[in-house]
Order: structure tokens, then C-alpha cells, then sequence
């Protein structure tokens, strides 16, 4: 307990329960009114929000961040939004109801890390469909969009059986009535099927850009940032946060995480030509970014 010149029996519940209060959120910050305190979080943070497919590379930079002490970093926190997330995607919900499902699920994190005087950070691909509403309710919240080859992502859901047996298949988005593809869903392939969710996905945050200020989102490509040291500290630039050394961030990628096992399952570019054009028609993104030709 904080030193205040007073004895043990001077001490009275009201000092304990302050004291407790500070242990559980380590209060840095000095606050005037708690009653005012949502207003305060949302106009002042600059909380970093991941938006992608999944198994795009949030893992490792979850251990990138927390070396650089980039502020409080969570992966997918419970409750994960998975099911509710697909809610949102299935019944165009308004924003304004966005807003208030995600702070029900997030609002205690929130306030730990504003109070803490942390910067609060949340790798979870299923912020994606939350998008627009973390721009209202952040004006000062950064994006960092994870893209990964559609061909990649392909291979790595087949190989963890999505559409076909995995068990978060419940909350895994499908096509809408209105979609073209929605009457041939049963009869795709599962190259076809999840191609589809790779360019659903990033068609939807695309639309959700076109809402929020484009100087508080960066794309970064998986590949890049397994690959080149330099591109997690583009993040630490664009979040104007110190950067890591090379070296330090070497030896980060080289540890594997997240990590499927050897699989028999041949990678996109041995595929057979009716697969390959199966694959580059159901993902027509991959010309927006740099994919195909």
C-alpha cells in the first residue's frame, strides 16, 4: 500500500478499497470524474485494431509487440466475438449497435489500459467486422490490415478443415442471399468455398475503409512480415512507437508460432490448372493486391 504517514489503525475501509482499486488497474493516469471517463477514453486513445482473414501472421506479431512494449497487446480476449461477429456480417447491423456489442465485450480492457496509461492493442480478425464503429468510436485508432496470399490461406484452411468439420464452422461467414454465389455454396469445392470467404472478407473491409481516415490504416502483406525484418518496423513508424533491431527481429520470426503440422496437402502453386483457376476466380482481390495479374 502507498505510504500516506498514517497507522495501521488509522487506516479506514475507504483507504482499502482505494488501494484495491489502484492494484487492479495500476492507476497512472489522474481522473477528474469516472463518470466522465468513457468520454475521455474514446476521444484521447489510439487503440490498434488488427482486421484480416485469421492465419495471416497476428501471432507473431503479437510477440513483436510485446518486446517492443508497444502497450497492453491481447490475442483474439474473451469473449472472442466469433459468433457475434457473423451476426453483424449476416444482418447488416447499424453502427450504432456495432458500438455497443463491441464495448460490451471490450470495455473493461479498455479502461485497464487507458488507466494504466497503456496503449491497448487487440490482434483479432474479428474486429474486421467492427471496423467502421472503431473508427467512430476511436477517431484517433490505428488499423493494421494483415493480407495474406489468397493461395496460402487457401491451403491453410483446407488443411484445418474449414466449411468441412472445424469446430468454429458456426461462426464462420457464409454467402448472403443477395450474393452470387450463395445458390451453388452446397456444390463448392473446398478450394471455391474458402477462396470465397478470403475475397468476402476483404471486400468487406475494403467497404468498411472507405468509412474511416486513410492515414490510420496500413496493409501489410504475411509474407513481407515473415520475411523482411523491416516490415514490422514500418508498424512501429506508422504507430509512432520505437523500433526493434533487426537482429532482435530475426530471431522472433525464426521461433515458429501458431505452427500447423507437415501436411500431404501440395501448396497453391502445385495445384492442378482446374484448381488454380477455381482459386484465382473466387478471389478477384488478389489483382488489388498485387496477387494476380
Amino acid at each position: 500500500m502507498k505510504k500516506s504517514g498514517k497507522k495501521i489503525t488509522d487506516i479506514t475501509i475507504k483507504d482499502v478499497k482505494n488501494y484495491l482499486i489502484d492494484e487492479r488497474y495500476k492507476i497512472k493516469k489522474e481522473v477528474e470524474s469516472f463518470t466522465d471517463l468513457p468520454k475521455m477514453m474514446f476521444s484521447t486513445m489510439s487503440p490498434v485494431f488488427f482486421v484480416s482473414t485469421g492465419r495471416a501472421g497476428s501471432e507473431l506479431l503479437v510477440r513483436l509487440m510485446n518486446e517492443s512494449k508497444i502497450g497492453s497487446v491481447y490475442h483474439e480476449p474473451r469473449p472472442r466475438m466469433f459468433y457475434g461477429s457473423k451476426l453483424v456480417f449476416e444482418k447488416n447491423v447499424e453502427v450504432q449497435t456495432k458500438k455497443i456489442a463491441y464495448l460490451s465485450a471490450r470495455y473493461d480492457l479498455l479502461k485497464k489500459a487507458y488507466l494504466e496509461e497503456k496503449r491497448f492493442v487487440e490482434t483479432n480478425n474479428r474486429n474486421t467486422f467492427f471496423m467502421r464503429a472503431l473508427g467512430e468510436l476511436f477517431p484517433k485508432a490505428k488499423f493494421i490490415q494483415l493480407v495474406r496470399h489468397p493461395g496460402d490461406f487457401v491451403r491453410s484452411g483446407i488443411r484445418r478443415k474449414y466449411y468441412s468439420g472445424n469446430e468454429n464452422d458456426d461462426s464462420r461467414i457464409t454467402p448472403l442471399v443477395n450474393d452470387q454465389y450463395n445458390k451453388d455454396w452446397k456444390m463448392f469445392s473446398d478450394i471455391e468455398r474458402i477462396g470465397w470467404l478470403w475475397n468476402a472478407t476483404y471486400n468487406f473491409i475494403e467497404e468498411e475503409k472507405s468509412h474511416l481516415n486513410a492515414d490510420n490504416i496500413i496493409i501489410v502483406k504475411s509474407e513481407d512480415l515473415f520475411s523482411n525484418p523491416q516490415t514490422y518496423n514500418k508498424i512501429c513508424a506508422f504507430l509512432e512507437h520505437d523500433q526493434l533491431s533487426e537482429r532482435k527481429i530475426t530471431s522472433i520470426i525464426k521461433r515458429p508460432v501458431n505452427k500447423q503440422k507437415q501436411s500431404a496437402y501440395p501448396k497453391w502453386n502445385e495445384w492442378s490448372e482446374e484448381d488454380m483457376n477455381k482459386l484465382i476466380k473466387m478471389t478477384p482481390l488478389g489483382v488489388t493486391y498485387g496477387y494476380w495479374k
